[in-house]
């Protein structure tokens, strides 16, 4: 019997291609307009002053529910402070060169800012402190470039999958801090980094080699994935809505109301707005203080002293409340309550003696 044996055919060597790059030019143009606009706040006062920050666009909770809006995206360009600028700035240039290199210039917009938008939109909806920064939408630019690297991961190798390791632990590190420290809105960061994440895997390349074979072309176009820019926007305005609906009778906004209204000198306005603000909730100090000083301009000193008691048994080392508590007591001739609250003020405040030292000598001695 004869054999043969089959020739010797060696296995294919893998091709391969380089991805498609685009030239970062967006990423350029938003840290151009951070760095702007930071000179626009040291212009006008100051970065980490509040006043210039409210004035200039932060997002203050009760003024976006109240149909400021806009400072969902003003807020996104401003920062607090040098170093709060250089972080975003540095992580702008090192994420948003690499992710707008792969998606071109009008993708990487979109991801940018509508992840900053959520951002935003998650820091409205939950928390009431008033907040800056571009943190929110670099954290979606962070999702996006994961979701990438998640899905290119075994065709990049072991450089792929060690970057998916790396952004993965640069997102835990970073959520980390951001629930350790009270000062940086976490909030803006989860939000932002869902949004990139959902928002990347919709618009992210589809490669597919050319009908050579020679290089990759990338088949997902805005018309496929403009259906997911949609639904985001929509979600965005919802998500506003209703945002707003939920905060629209809250605490936190009658209290913001009630100080505009301080300042204005519209005692009764102010007084009905701080009332239902201590009745949504009864811890917060602030709103006692300043029900206390629209009951005084009002002339209701009995109101008066009762809202100052309940500011102090919330803070008992609160000077304006023990001074304003003491000239109520005063008003009221309650002699002895208001000695009391005049020396607990002279005993946070040793220098205002010339100050305090006339009303206690009118006083009669305990």
């Amino acid at each position: 019997m004869t054999s043969y044996t089959a020739p010797y055919e060696p296995s294919p060597r893998p091709a391969y291609l380089a991805l498609p790059h685009h030239r970062p030019i967006a990423t350029w143009v938003l840290l151009a307009l951070i760095v702007l606009v930071f000179a626009a706040e040291t212009i006008a006062g100051g970065s980490t002053r509040t006043d210039v920050l409210v004035r200039l666009g932060a997002k203050v909770s009760p003024l976006i529910a109240s149909g400021e809006f806009w400072r969902l995206l003003t807020s996104m360009f401003l920062h607090v402070g040098v170093m709060h600028l250089l972080f975003n700035s540095y992580a702008l240039v090192i994420i948003g060169t690499e992710l707008e290199g792969i998606l071109g210039a009008g993708r990487f917009l979109a991801v940018y800012l509508l992840s900053g938008l959520f951002g935003s939109l998650a820091s409205y909806a939950f928390s009431p402190n008033i907040s800056a920064g571009a943190s929110g939408a670099i954290f979606g630019l962070i999702g996006a470039l994961g979701v990438f690297f998640l899905q290119y991961r075994q065709q990049l190798g072991q450089w792929g999958r060690a970057r998916l390791g790396n952004i993965a632990f640069l997102i835990v590190l970073n959520l980390i801090l951001g629930f350790t420290n009270p000062n940086i809105d976490n909030l803006a960061h989860i939000g932002g980094l869902i949004a990139g994440a959902a928002l990347g895997w919709a618009v992210m390349p589809r490669y597919e080699p050319d009908a050579f074979g020679e290089r990759l072309v990338d088949r997902n176009g805005l018309r496929r994935y403009w259906p997911a820019l949609l639904l985001a926007v929509i979600a965005l305005v919802g998500g506003t809505a209703l945002a707003t609906r939920a905060l629209s009778d809250s605490p936190s906004l009658h209290l913001f109301r009630g100080e505009e209204a301080v300042e204005q000198g519209a005692w009764d306005e102010a007084a009905a707005e701080l009332e239902q603000a201590v009745a949504g909730d009864p811890t917060q100090a602030d709103a006692f203080f300043y029900l206390g000083l629209a009951r005084n301009h009002l002339e209701q000193p009995e109101l008066a002293a009762a809202a100052y008691e309940s500011a102090l048994a919330l803070e008992p080392d609160s000077s304006p409340v023990h001074w304003n508590l003491a000239l109520t007591y005063l008003e009221l001739r309650r002699d002895a309550d208001a000695r009391a609250q005049f020396e607990a003020y002279l005993e946070l405040n040793p220098d205002e003696a010339a100050r305090v030292q006339p009303y206690l000598d009118q006083l009669p001695a305990p």
